[in-house]
């Protein structure tokens, strides 16, 4: 073989091997959807991609830990409404108990014992509204509530005014919770919008540098098997040619030897 075909064979193998690879790789990223399979795909492309996957997974948790407060708010706040119109209740029932010449003495009874019955659903609502198996409205028992709320079932007959007052102090108490609970929620929500957008906006930027573009891959894909047939074919051609020297040298080599 000639120094020429030497180096076109060499020439074949290493466009074979270059073609191989890129098929192979191409291959892998259209398998995987990422172009980045490896630090050495992209060295400076992969540390963006994990300092983008960091802050993502930071904004994932910050609104997944978003949700759960929420919910919490949310079971609190709904305690927190029942309770407010049981107390709405109570103050309705101290101005009928006031009215002491216009009620008969069993009227009284029956507003003493219907008082101590809406007291008696408020520590329940307050002792079973749980969120998780914990409970989130303790500080609302009766006996919690505005100095003892549980103390109206006595003064709404001894004081009725007292009364009227007590029952006003828990309304106010429990709107001024259940505002800054609203507010609570609107600054989540809030906050939830711009963490969402910036969610969004790094996503975008990881998938541009990490997702693999499959038109194009599928195009260099193409190219790649192309040349690699290509490849294949020119070292056969090659080795072909090499032969065919071979075989008139030995021709060549035969026919001296029998004309001496």
């Amino acid at each position: 073989m000639r120094i020429g075909s030497f180096a076109n064979f060499n020439f074949g193998i290493r466009a074979l091997t270059q073609n191989q690879e890129q098929v192979a790789e191409s291959f892998e990223r259209l398998a995987t959807g990422k172009q980045i399979n490896r630090a050495s795909d992209d060295p400076s492309g992969m540390v963006a991609v994990e300092q983008y996957k960091a802050r993502i997974y930071s904004i994932e948790s910050q609104l997944k830990a978003f949700n759960q407060t929420e919910s919490y708010l949310g079971a609190k706040e709904g305690g927190l409404s029942v309770i407010n119109e049981k107390v709405i209740e109570l103050n309705e029932l101290v101005i009928r108990a006031a009215n002491k010449a216009g009620n008969t003495d069993e009227e009284q009874d029956a507003l003493a014992l219907e008082i101590g019955s809406v007291l008696s659903s408020i520590n329940t609502i307050a002792q079973t509204t749980t969120f998780k198996g914990r409970s989130v409205l303790s500080e609302y028992t009766t006996g919690s509530i505005a100095q003892g709320l549980e103390s109206l079932a006595t003064l709404a007959f001894e004081d009725p005014e007292a009364a009227q007052l007590l029952a006003q102090e828990s309304v106010d108490k429990i709107a001024r919770t259940r505002g800054a609970i609203g507010n609570e929620l609107n600054e989540i929500d809030s906050k939830r919008s711009v963490l969402s957008e910036e969610l969004i906006n790094l996503t975008g930027a990881r998938s541009s540098i990490e997702d693999t573009d499959f038109a194009a891959e599928a195009a260099k894909l193409v190219r790649a098997q192309i040349l690699e047939q290509a490849s294949i074919m020119a070292i056969d051609i090659n080795r072909q040619s090499a032969q065919q020297v071979l075989g008139l040298l030995k021709s060549a080599t035969e026919m001296t030897k029998s004309t001496i």
